[in-house]
C-alpha cells in the first residue's frame, strides 16, 4: 500500500468522527425544540437522507475515478469556471473551520473554564490541527484509528450508566408531532452531519484503496453515526425531558452531569467532554484539509502543506469575530448554514452529474 493511500477502514471512522463532530453538542436542543418528545423521529429520517446521499456522492466518485473534488471541478466545469468553484469551496470551508474552533472556546468557556481566555482555547486548539494538517492526511487517519475505539468505549459507557436516570414516561405521548417539524429537524440534523461530507471527504475518496469497499465503508460510518446519534438523542429526552433538553445549550453535556452512581461516580462529565472534543477535533481537520488543498490546486502549489500554518493564523483570528454576538450564531446556524448546506451538498453534487451527462452526451453526439 502506498503512503499516500487510505484503506476503506480509515474512510469508515472518520465519516463517524465528522457526522458526530459538533452535532453531538447542539443538534439535541434543536431538534428537542422543534419536535418535542417526538425527536428521534427527525433522526431515522436523517440516517435514509444520509444514506441516499451517499448513493450520490459515491457515484460521482465513481464517474470519475482517481479524481479529487478538485480536479472534477476542472473536468466538468471548465479551467475557469472549476478553479473558481473550488476556491469558492476553499473560502467555505474556511469559514467552517472558523466556526468550528468558535464552538470548541465557546463551550470550554461556558462550561470547563470560565475564566480561561477564550483567545488561548483558540491558539491551542488550532495549533493541534495545523501540526495534523502538516503531517498530512494519512497520519491524521491513523490517528483516529487509535482514538476510536476508545471513543466508541466512552460513548457506550456513558449510555449504559445513564440507564437508571431515564424516564420511559419522557417518550409519551408518541406520534404527537407533526410531519413539518420531523422534516425540518431532519433537514438540520442532515445538514450538520452528512450534507457536507462531499467537500471534505472529496478530497481523499480517490485516495481509497478500493472504491467498492469505499462505497461499503461510506455507508457503514453514516448508519453507525445516525445510531449514535439517535441513541444520545433518545437519552436526552429520557433522562432531561423534551422541554428540559431543548432548553439545555449543551444537552450532552448536561446529560452527563446527572451521572451518580452510588454516589461514588458521579462528576465525570469532563470524561465525557473528551469524546466530543476529540470528535470536534477531526471534523475540524476535515475543513482545514479541504481549505489548504483547494488553494493549493488553485494556485498550483506543490505542496499544500506550506499553507497549513498562514491558513491557521487566518482560521485563529476569524474565529473570533465570525460569531459577533450568540443571536447572531443562531440566526446563522437556523437559516444561512442550511441553505449553504444544501447548495454545496445536494445543489452542486446535482450540476456536476447533469453537466458531467450533457458533456458526455455531447462528445458522444
Amino acid at each position: 500500500m502506498g503512503t499516500d493511500q487510505i484503506s476503506p477502514r480509515q474512510l469508515m471512522i472518520i465519516v463517524i468522527l465528522y457526522a458526530i463532530g459538533t452535532a453531538i453538542l447542539v443538534i439535541p436542543a434543536s431538534v428537542a425544540a422543534d419536535a418535542k418528545q417526538d425527536a428521534w423521529m427527525p433522526q431515522i429520517v436523517s440516517i435514509a437522507m444520509g444514506v441516499v446521499l451517499v448513493w450520490l456522492y459515491v457515484f460521482i466518485s465513481k464517474k470519475f475515478p482517481q479524481c479529487s473534488i478538485f480536479e472534477i471541478n476542472d473536468k466538468v466545469f471548465g479551467k475557469w469556471l472549476g478553479k473558481f468553484i473550488t476556491l469558492s469551496l476553499a473560502l467555505i470551508t474556511l469559514i467552517l473551520s472558523s466556526e468550528v474552533v468558535f464552538y470548541v472556546g465557546h463551550f470550554m468557556v461556558t462550561q470547563i473554564m470560565p475564566e480561561t481566555p477564550i483567545q488561548s482555547i483558540h491558539i491551542i486548539f488550532m495549533l493541534i490541527v495545523i501540526m495534523g494538517a502538516k503531517l498530512g492526511i494519512v497520519v491524521m487517519l491513523r490517528t483516529a484509528e487509535i482514538f476510536f475505539p476508545w471513543i466508541v468505549l466512552l460513548f457506550i459507557l456513558f449510555m449504559v450508566i445513564n440507564i437508571p436516570n431515564m424516564e420511559l414516561n419522557n417518550l409519551l405521548p408518541i406520534g404527537e408531532t407533526t410531519t413539518l417539524p420531523v422534516v425540518r429537524s431532519a433537514v438540520r440534523i442532515t445538514s450538520y452531519t452528512y450534507i457536507s461530507l462531499f467537500i471534505t471527504i472529496g478530497p481523499i475518496i480517490h485516495q481509497v484503496t478500493s472504491m467498492q469497499r469505499a462505497k461499503k465503508a461510506y455507508l457503514i460510518g453514516v448508519i453507525v453515526s445516525g445510531i449514535m446519534m439517535l441513541l444520545l438523542i433518545v437519552s436526552s429526552v429520557l433522562v432531561l425531558g423534551a422541554d428540559n433538553t431543548a432548553m439545555q445549550v449543551y444537552p450532552s453535556y448536561a446529560l452527563a452531569q446527572r451521572i451518580n452512581v452510588a454516589n461514588f461516580l458521579q462528576r465525570i462529565e469532563v470524561i465525557a467532554a473528551f469524546l466530543w472534543l476529540v470528535s470536534i477535533y477531526f471534523k475540524l481537520s476535515m475543513f482545514f484539509h479541504t481549505t489548504i488543498r483547494g488553494i493549493a490546486h488553485v494556485f498550483h502549489f506543490r505542496d499544500y502543506k506550506m499553507l497549513c500554518f498562514p491558513l491557521g493564523l487566518i482560521v485563529t483570528v476569524l474565529s473570533l469575530v465570525v460569531y459577533p454576538n450568540t443571536s447572531y450564531e443562531e440566526k446563522w446556524d437556523s437559516l444561512t448554514f442550511i441553505s449553504l448546506a444544501l447548495l454545496i451538498g445536494i445543489v452542486y453534487p446535482l450540476l456536476i452529474v447533469l453537466i458531467g451527462w450533457m458533456r458526455k452526451s455531447s462528445l458522444r453526439g
